[in-house]
């Protein structure tokens, strides 16, 4: 039976309906434009832009809103340690503890934000002081803060507009029952890091304001926005004004377009657009152009009909010899094209072509699985060495030489060229994980390893479970509720695959984050582990197994979809 051809012809139909189509667009551009200046659809058209421009600056900041909040909610939630900060004196094992308390959270400030610097300012000298801490005596700088001791609110602080700046956020420190101020806790950032988050929108014609404090004057300004002191006194009267104001509103006054959105419960975005940027004089624009459209119009139709039947045969085929290629595999031999001209050189250039991406692919697959490989090593090494660096300081006894030697046992595992192991040399290697960490944090966590003998010897990626483990006991672990459990298990998924998973009952992720940091292409720097182990599986066993995420009613779970093969057959 003779094969039919492909429908080729429709390449030619579109061809000549684009071309038509460009010559249309002048008149429908004038059109619209027309219709846009004299109703009010422009105008709607100008609001949504300004409004769709301001959400996008408020999600950085209302993240970073949050991440305040986490910050300051790490120390407000241990009521020693602010108990601590109200006595100036105490023994000196208390001292050590308070102390090595301190140390951690300070470290753990670096999760949530690496730009944020804490410090403490205290009315009177404090031990902690002594032990290297940011703690320090000024009680002339909390007095001027003003601080409200019968609230305890916040407060912010600008130490001036320019790139090296800094902004505070200061969190009281007392009791509000007895209207008493311990101290200040101070989380700076830089000032550029926060006006730079208002710069894109000054190119697209709208300047953007942050309100922080409009009892105090505090805002900040899109870099490169001129000052202006009656502006400024109108913007900080807003929230006064809108004293009932939702999350979100917008309204018109004079020549501008104000959009607003609250950050938080304390901070808000202001945006203003200008009209006059937007509305141009566009009426002789019209009426130039509109005689020019019609003399177009004709004259487009008859070279499209032309320039369409010239390029639409010798790309049919081009689009012959590709259907041939699919249908037939990459094994069909495609002969030299006898023809002097372009498309011969094209028709020759796409045979060789072809195979030079194939051997490209192949090479960039082998690289990147191994600069993925390469990646875990100094990662995870760098977190070793500071927490021994972090015992050492801490305790001198033998719990030191344990973990070097569970280190030693991981770095061996890590640094063997083999990319994949049995779930048997995995275990062991996570083993020397797990006995480093329970030594750091004792009685903080508990795990369980549950995996029969029946896995024991499939495949697996080497370094897949140590990530995720380290994920629970970094993110997940419960420290106020009597330690974290964490369980790792494995079962059959299917006759041909199987799953091994990493549960914990701590604070649940982000389910929205992960999903997209394990469907996008470009990698998230702050989750370096959970996207690597993902793509490094599927690198290795194909698109349909790697990690999946699941929330439970207590926690969530990380599981490894992974390939069964039955040994025994």
């Amino acid at each position: 039976m003779k094969q039919r051809r492909p429908p080729f012809r429709r390449f030619h139909q579109k061809l000549f309906l684009l071309m038509l189509a460009l010559a249309l667009l002048p008149l429908l551009a004038v059109g619209l434009v027309n219709i846009l200046v004299t109703s009010n659809l422009f105008t709607r058209q100008l609001e949504e832009s300004a409004d769709m421009i301001l959400s996008r600056t408020a999600a950085p900041l209302g993240q970073l809103y949050q991440e305040f909040q986490t910050a300051e909610g790490l120390f407000l939630q241990d009521e020693e340690l602010m108990q601590a900060f109200a006595n100036p004196q105490a023994p000196i094992l208390r001292q050590v503890e308070v102390a090595n308390r301190l140390s951690q959270y300070l470290t753990n400030i670096k999760y949530i934000n690496a730009d944020f610097r804490v410090s403490f300012l205290l009315p009177r000298n404090h031990y902690l002081s002594s032990y290297g801490l940011p703690v320090k005596e000024d009680p002339a700088r909390i007095e001027s803060f003003a601080l409200d001791k019968r609230t305890l609110e916040h407060a912010y602080w600008l130490s001036d507009d320019k790139t090296t700046g800094e902004f505070t956020w200061i969190v009281p420190l007392g009791s509000v029952a007895a209207q008493q101020l311990h101290g200040c806790l101070l989380i700076t950032v830089p000032y550029s890091s926060m006006s730079a988050m208002l710069e894109e929108p000054q190119h697209l014609g709208q300047s953007q304001y942050l309100i922080v404090d409009a009892g105090n004057g505090k805002l900040i300004r899109s870099p490169g926005t001129e000052k202006n002191a009656e502006l400024q006194s109108r913007i900080l009267r807003l929230p006064k004004e809108k004293s009932l104001y939702k999350p979100e509103y917008s309204f018109t006054e004079g020549d501008s377009y104000y959009s607003v959105r609250t950050i938080g419960e304390e901070w808000m975005l202001l945006g203003i657009v200008p009209r006059h940027q937007v509305l141009l004089p566009l009426y002789k624009v019209y009426q130039w152009t509109i005689g020019l459209v019609v003399l177009l119009l004709l004259g487009m139709t008859l070279l499209s009909i032309r320039l369409a039947r010239n390029f639409s045969r010798p790309i049919e085929r081009l689009a012959s010899l590709v259907v041939r290629k699919k249908s037939d595999g990459a094994n069909l031999h495609i002969p030299p094209l006898v023809r002097g001209d372009e498309i011969g050189v094209l028709y020759d250039g796409i045979r060789e072509l072809l195979m030079e991406i194939r051997q490209e692919q192949v090479l960039k697959k082998e690289y990147r699985l191994r600069l993925l490989q390469y990646q875990i090593n100094p990662h995870f090494l760098y977190n070793s060495l500071d927490t021994i660096q972090w015992k050492a300081l801490v305790h001198k006894d033998r719990e030191l030489t344990s973990m070097i030697e569970y280190l030693s046992g991981f770095l061996r595992g890590g640094l063997d060229q083999v990319d994949i192991v049995t779930v048997e040399q995995e275990l062991k290697h996570l083993n020397n994980y797990i006995g480093m960490q329970q030594i750091r944090y004792k009685g903080q966590f508990t795990i369980v390893i549950q995996i029969s003998e029946e896995f024991m010897q499939q495949e697996i990626v080497k370094i897949s479970l140590q990530p995720l483990v380290e994920n629970a006991i970094m993110y997940g672990m419960n420290r106020q509720a009597g330690g974290s459990l964490i369980k790792v298990e494995g079962w059959r998924a299917a006759e041909d695959a199987f799953c091994i998973g990493v549960f914990d009952d701590g604070q649940v992720l982000d389910e929205e984050r992960v999903l997209r940091l394990l469907s996008e292409q470009v990698p998230d720097p702050d989750s370096f582990g959970i996207r690597n182990v993902h793509e490094r599986i599927r690198l290795y066993f194909g698109e349909a197994h790697g990690l999946r995420m699941k929330k439970l009613e207590q926690g969530k779970c990380f599981e490894l979809l992974l390939p069964y093969v039955d040994k025994l057959s």
